[in-house]
């Protein structure tokens, strides 16, 4: 049975959770009534109170799970974990396929920390560190505003917009970062701090692009905007046959020098397993009229007929993203490896496609995807590259292997096959060598593929906020 152990309440721990047992010791003094110390069941089940992870391929082994109520339990159960030397990792809204296999420490969950206030007036908004982007839709669409959110309804905003926050709508609005006003967070030495462009601007830069190594965020405040287009949005959805693969990619390829701000477009290589059927498909959003967009859709309209019928219309932007194809589906076996592009090269493209198709082909557990986010990066260019840590303000997209599994027994081979794939696609990714979205990293780069330019400036502030290397556990900056 999971044991769910309050505060203030009698604990009766089995011999089997010594370890956990002393961890319960150490930080029940410390915490407010309301707080929770979550201890694993038999196989290592969790009660539902405990925020579930996306994938649990290589998931953190936790020893116990604590669910602070104040920021005062935070800055406590940080203080406690430093004098004792626990490890720890924060969860808000737990969207994460990285590689945390080798830790084993406790998680700090903010689901507590779930909260979102508009301020209409002044065009600001004010987040929980455990927040998820569903959270918020219909309140920006009801005031008439709009935030940068990604194209998933369920990542915690906050874990977003401290890695950059990429978006369909970032080619007019910019990062999810680039929107951050200021955050509350509690520090490697326990203290409750606030950052921004004004108070503690260094710790603030740092935080835009790499915030997990510098503390707990507690809450954060945006600025939001008057909606694009009355918050109305063109949708369409094209499914094409292998065939046309090529075809496809040359397309996609041609608006690497000229695509609307406005538009984005999501491609994906998918296998229809029922049917024993490899497609591309096709999912645009324009931040704008149905008459313009389908425009700029033409070229993929001229590639010839679509498996099914093609949908277009006009959507509000607060049902954009609903959580569909697993993208909210907690536990699922996902291994992922991901690259930033300065350019689409479309014969690399059509290659990858073709091992691709084979994968899928020669095993029947593998329901893999090839995903490539192209969002439109005028916004985020203008942006100095100076202003936030984030480096990689050049790239045109983003290229994902999404290794979704039914069989974990073929992890091995899906590992080295997508392993290979991206070094092959780095190659002609317009970068000298790997650069990766730390938001979808796997966490076993490199630290200059996740920073890039940054990783000197970083450095010295994680050396001034964090000497001892406390907030490590999730793509380190090296000191």
């Amino acid at each position: 049975m999971v044991r769910v152990l309050h505060v203030g309440l009698s604990l009766l721990v089995s011999s089997a959770f010594a370890q956990s047992t002393n961890l319960t010791a150490l930080f029940r003094a410390v915490l407010s009534p309301g707080a929770q110390i979550i201890l694993p069941g038999p196989n290592g089940t969790w009660s539902p109170e405990v925020q579930t992870r996306w994938s649990d391929y290589r998931a953190p082994q936790y020893q116990a799970v604590i669910k602070p109520v104040t920021e005062a339990d935070v800055q406590r159960i940080v203080n406690v974990a430093r004098t004792h030397g626990v490890s720890f990792l924060t969860t808000g809204g737990g969207h994460s396929t990285a590689d945390f296999s080798v830790f084993a420490g406790i998680s700090i969950d903010l689901g507590n920390f779930k909260s979102a206030t508009l301020d209409a007036s002044n065009s600001l908004l004010t987040v929980g560190g455990a927040t998820e982007f569903v959270d918020i839709y219909n309140l920006l669409y009801d005031a008439g505003k709009e935030l940068p959110v990604g194209s998933c309804a369920c990542p915690g905003i906050v874990g977003s917009s401290i890695a950059a926050g990429l978006s369909p709508l970032m080619g007019e609005r910019g990062l999810l970062t680039d929107a951050l006003t200021s955050v509350r967070l509690v520090t490697a030495d326990g203290r409750l701090v606030t950052a921004s462009r004004t108070r503690n601007p260094d710790l603030f830069w740092a935080i835009r692009g790499a915030g997990n190594n510098f503390g707990v965020i507690t809450s954060a405040t945006f600025k939001v905007y008057n909606a694009t287009n009355d918050g109305q949005a063109m949708t369409a959805s094209m499914v094409f046959p292998a065939a046309t693969n090529g075809s496809f990619w040359d397309a996609l390829h041609a608006l690497d020098k000229n695509m609307s701000s406005k538009l984005s477009i999501t491609a994906l290589g998918f296998y229809f397993r029922e049917f024993s059927l490899p497609v591309v498909v096709l999912n645009a959003i324009y931040f704008g009229p149905q008459a313009e967009g389908e425009a700029l859709l033409q070229p993929f309209t001229d590639l010839g007929p679509t498996l099914v019928p093609t949908t277009i219309a006009m959507t509000p932007q607060k049902d954009l993203y609903p959580p569909i194809q697993g993208s909210c589906d907690p536990n699922q076996h996902i291994n992922l490896y991901s690259l930033a592009v300065t350019k689409l090269d479309p014969a690399a493209l059509q290659a990858a496609y073709g091992d691709m198709v084979n994968m899928w082909q020669s095993y029947p557990g593998y329901q893999g995807r090839m995903l490539i986010q192209r969002f439109p990066n005028d916004a985020v260019a203008r942006v100095p590259l100076y202003e936030t840590a984030y480096p990689w303000r050049d790239a045109i997209a983003q290229i994902s292997i999404e290794g979704f599994m039914t069989d974990t027994g073929i992890y091995p081979v899906v590992d080295s096959f997508e392993t290979s794939l991206r070094a092959r696609l780095v190659k002609t990714s317009g970068y000298p060598r790997l650069a990766t979205y730390a938001g979808y990293a796997k966490g076993t780069e490199d630290a200059s593929a996740w920073y890039g330019s940054s990783l000197p400036r970083l450095v010295a502030v994680k050396r001034q906020w964090d000497p001892r290397g406390f907030f490590s556990n999730s793509k380190p900056i090296p000191t």
